[in-house]
């Protein structure tokens, strides 16, 4: 019944939402005059704003901001067309006049033509995927307007500051300038989504429910697994440990390592990992593989490896393989690695296997060492909200960022109109066990997806594509959202998983930020970490197989680091993470 009433009052909100007509105040270049006719244009005094927060919306009259959007619509539907674009308008009187909106090469070569030519430049881009030295180089050639000054009166901009604290320093440029109003989608499980997952009929069999808490009791665990044979079918085919590169979080040696010595360095991830390997001590930029502790981890998970206790084809099978392992009909697995259980009905929330499973805490090293991978989030994304040097009206622009970054306007644009795709609720749990703020809707059966969204009867896109969004979602606003069954709930659950780890946080101030390298040092950055990447990868698989030999190759490892370069590479993180550190302490 939810679903069908839902689907009648979104066919309504469809119909009673158009185009608002009227009247448009240009702001953008005009192909007769270009960017100079654009800026000598009369404003008028009802939109003559000394700062951002003298903007009110709606406003007295209507404007029209030319806007570029790099983002897929996979499925049908524009961002013109949508039902977030006309909310916007209702909302600020500002229409927003999308100059391009179709994603892969065309959108490149099209964004690129564009930005060689200052009199097609739009008012605003919404998202551009630039790389963070494409958009210092844009706004160092004045094509771009420095957001600083505007942003310090934007209220939104300011709270998602403090609630995120390394926000800010993603956003700015080593010139020190703001060029990016950026976004926020923190995601609280996947700052710690390297997870092992403990099979507990098999603790409770073999160790008396006890999980294992150092890297001596784990081993112990996985003897008993590999000779007592746990499923009980007389065969010798239990498998102690087991993972897989490729998948989300399914190399087990992040994990592992972290025992030793912090380091998030990922054979292979779904998500890149930001300056894999490098952490900050006190200031100082080191790379965890070369160290001696490294090394240790590597004598131990070898001799994991040695004993058929990590899983001889960890290294080389693929998701079908690894899924084959886990389903076995004679259960064969006592642990293995993963961002989330490997199990059907989990991410459907019903009953299932998984609930056999449990999130396994990080174990204590030989040398008391006992971390949790920690990730950043990335506020930067797709290169979320740049104003032009075009634009006559930028504290309009940049107002209305900040106001598509408030609590409604985040819901809007990811979930579409309210009380069909969300509703404000103070009933019920929410995901991070307190009392929750809103509620989302499951999309209604009677309506086709469309990217990140659906669409209503009229084939209107009615939800923002995420690459496009600028959000409030921090991990509070996140945790803010009502779970209906906490118990079937395959968010709450990772979220429950990731608060079990955060006791091992090794701490925000030892993760290596998104760094902006300039000119050859981005080129030599983007060779090196390539190179020595593959190669520090190469020779971990190598290490724990036994192809190379941990006590007579290691000098070899080292050597080999340096003759690659890796000391240019160590100094010129240092170099900018110093720019990073002095810009965001003015």
């Amino acid at each position: 019944m939810k679903k069908k009433l839902m689907g009648k009052r979104l066919m309504a909100a469809g119909l009673s939402v158009g185009l608002v007509a009227g009247m448009l105040c240009g702001c953008g270049a005009k192909s007769t005059g270009g960017n100079e006719q654009a800026k000598s244009e009369e404003v008028s005094d009802a939109l003559k704003f000394d700062s951002v927060s003298d903007v009110k919306f709606p406003l007295a009259e209507k404007v029209e901001l030319t806007c570029f959007v790099y983002a897929t619509t996979t499925g049908g539907g524009t961002y013109q067309d949508n039902y977030v674009t006309d909310w916007i308008e209702e909302k600020t009187n500002v229409h927003l006049n999308f100059v391009y909106d179709v994603d892969g090469d065309d959108a490149k070569t099209k964004l690129n033509l564009i930005m060689t030519d200052p009199d097609t430049i739009p008012d605003m881009f919404l998202a551009t995927n630039w790389t963070k030295s494409e958009l210092q180089s844009y706004g160092q050639q004045g094509l771009l307007i420095p957001l600083d000054d505007y942003l310090k009166d934007c209220p939104n901009w300011n709270r998602l500051n403090e609630e995120s604290p390394l926000r800010k320093g993603d956003l700015v440029m080593s010139d020190g300038k703001i060029y990016t109003y950026g976004d926020d989608n923190e995601c609280f499980h996947t700052h710690f989504q390297n997870r092992m997952y403990i099979y507990k009929p098999w603790v409770e069999k073999l160790n008396d429910g006890k999980i294992p808490q150092t890297t001596d009791e784990m081993y112990e665990f996985l003897k008993k697994v590999k000779t007592e044979d746990p499923n009980g079918n007389g065969k010798a085919d239990e498998i102690p440990m087991t993972g897989m590169i490729g998948g989300w979080a399914t190399d087990p040696t992040v994990w592992m390592v972290n025992s030793f010595v912090e380091c998030n360095n990922p054979l292979s991830n779904t998500n890149p990992t930001v300056a894999a390997g490098l952490v900050v001590n006190d200031g100082k930029i080191e790379y965890s593989v070369m160290k001696d502790e490294y090394k240790e981890a590597f004598r131990f998970m070898s001799k994991l490896y040695k004993e058929g206790l990590l899983d001889n084809q960890t290294f080389t099978q693929d998701n079908n393989q690894f899924q084959a392992t886990l389903s076995n009909e004679d259960h064969l697995v006592a642990m293995y690695s993963a961002g989330g259980p490997q199990n059907d009905e989990f991410w459907k929330n019903q009953d299932g296997e998984w609930q056999d499973w449990e999130v396994m805490e990080p174990v204590e090293g030989p040398g008391g060492v006992r971390f949790a991978a920690r990730n950043a989030d990335n506020y930067f994304g797709s290169c979320i909200g740049s104003v032009s040097v075009n634009c006559k009206y930028p504290e309009i622009a940049v107002a209305l960022m900040d106001f598509m970054a408030s609590e409604e306007a985040s819901l809007v644009q990811a979930n579409g109109p309210e009380g069909i795709g969300w509703d404000y609720t103070t009933e019920g749990s929410s995901l991070s066990g307190g009392t929750p703020t809103y509620k989302t809707y499951d999309i209604p059966d009677d309506f086709d997806w469309v990217g990140a969204g659906f669409k209503d009867y009229t084939g209107k896109k009615v939800t923002y594509v995420s690459d496009a969004m600028i959000r409030c979602s921090t991990s509070k606003f996140r945790g803010d959202m009502q779970v209906e069954d906490p118990s079937h709930d395959g968010e709450y659950f990772l979220q429950a998983a990731a608060e079990k780890y955060s006791k091992f946080d090794p701490g925000e101030d030892t993760l290596v930020p998104n760094l902006v390298f300039e000119g050859q040092d981005a080129q030599t950055i983007s060779e090196l970490t390539l190179t020595i990447g593959d190669y520090v990868n190469q020779a971990t698989v190598q290490f724990i197989t036994g192809d190379m030999d941990v006590d007579k190759d290691w000098e070899t490892y080292i050597s080999k680091l340096e003759s690659m370069g890796v000391d240019n590479y160590v100094s010129l993180y240092q170099k900018y993470y110093d720019k990073y550190m002095e810009n965001i302490e003015k």
